[in-house]
């Protein structure tokens, strides 16, 4: 069955990292920096796509566990999805503690949203992506549904004068929106009936509402406001009114987000689950989101400086990682002709 993961992937550190990150350096240049970035990512999409090839019928687990280089690769894997989480986890309640349950503990944020993805890891890989298929229209219409609504409080003066902020800073937002939308995807590499077509489909799709959302919002805001808000994607919808009385509907946008960090989430947790080794595998899994747990809510979410590192160096530690998914590639492809001269 086909799968709309790549769109979720694709969007879920949008929200709270990416957009701040791009407004942060380029402004209300921000837009020419997701056009630029989403060729970037459509580079990397396709890097994927060789690796994807050279596991075919196979899981990446049951490729790379019959060497000890490949052991290297699949616990690096493994720092790469509890990375991922530990970034999902610090960003939810962020998100809620700062416009909705402004006292409850991170952790009672969290839990229910994480018991969750634990309960899609237990099913079968269906179950996510039947839920992929079924939510991926509704964050369409909710997306475009918002699009729609800010369109009278947009002033196309707020884009004028275009490209005025400084190549390297533009640069650095191009960057910044090819790790965050594209890098990430490398964690639906394990649903093989998706063609390299169909991901760049989702990808290009995931990349054309983040778009959608960049330039409305600046036209909605303008720059100053922009640079100003912590999350300026979300606090921009807060001028729609409907009928001049209807008033903070913005909170029904909030389900695209909650998507989006759901699906990141879930599939993390079916990877982790499944690149883990057999043996004692309940043990490793629930004590490795335990740390996870522990560490985004008590010992990182609690600090602001930390977080801001973090956040800042997300990218850096993104194309760290794809690096590193590169000498994957190499490796993979260094194996095959070896396995075909012998």
């Amino acid at each position: 069955m086909k799968n709309k993961l790549a769109y979720f992937i694709t969007r879920s550190s949008m929200f709270g990292i990416g957009f701040f990150l791009l407004f942060k350096y380029a402004g209300k240049d921000a837009w020419i920096s997701v056009i630029l970035g989403s060729l970037i990512g459509i580079g990397i999409i396709y890097v994927y796509h060789f690796i994807k090839d050279y596991i075919k019928d196979t899981t990446l687990k049951e490729k790379l566990q019959q060497t000890f280089l490949g052991k290297i690769f699949l616990f690096i894997f493994i720092i790469f999805y509890l990375y991922l989480m530990t970034i999902v986890l610090i960003l939810l309640p962020m998100f809620v503690n700062s416009f909705y349950l402004l006292y409850t503990p991170k952790i009672l944020v969290v839990i229910p949203f994480l018991l969750l993805a634990i309960y899609i890891a237990n099913k079968d890989k269906s179950t996510l992506i039947s839920l992929s298929n079924l939510l991926y229209a509704c964050s369409l219409v909710i997306i475009f549904l918002y699009a729609f609504l800010l369109i009278k409080y947009i002033d196309f003066n707020n884009l004028l004068p275009i490209y005025t902020n400084k190549n390297i800073n533009i640069l650095k937002a191009t960057l910044i929106y090819a790790s965050i939308s594209a890098i990430p995807n490398i964690i639906t590499i394990n649903y093989e009936d998706n063609t390299f077509k169909d991901d760049l489909k989702n990808y290009i799709c995931g990349t054309l509402t983040s778009f959608s959302i960049t330039l409305v919002t600046i036209l909605a805001l303008g720059e100053p406001l922009i640079k100003i808000y912590s999350f300026p994607e979300y606090d921009v919808l807060k001028q729609i009114k409907i009928l001049d009385f209807i008033e903070n509907i913005e909170n029904l946008s909030t389900f695209v987000w909650y998507f989006d960090m759901f699906f990141m989430l879930g599939t993390l947790t079916t990877n982790l689950k499944e690149t883990l080794p057999k043996k004692y595998n309940k043990v490793y899994y629930y004590l490795s989101i335990l740390i996870v747990l522990i560490l985004a809510t008590f010992i990182v979410g609690e600090n602001y400086r930390i977080i801001s590192i973090m956040f800042k160096a997300y990218a850096i530690v993104l194309y760290i990682f794809f690096f590193i998914f590169v000498l994957l590639l190499i490796y993979l492809k260094t194996k095959k002709k070896k396995s075909q001269t012998s």
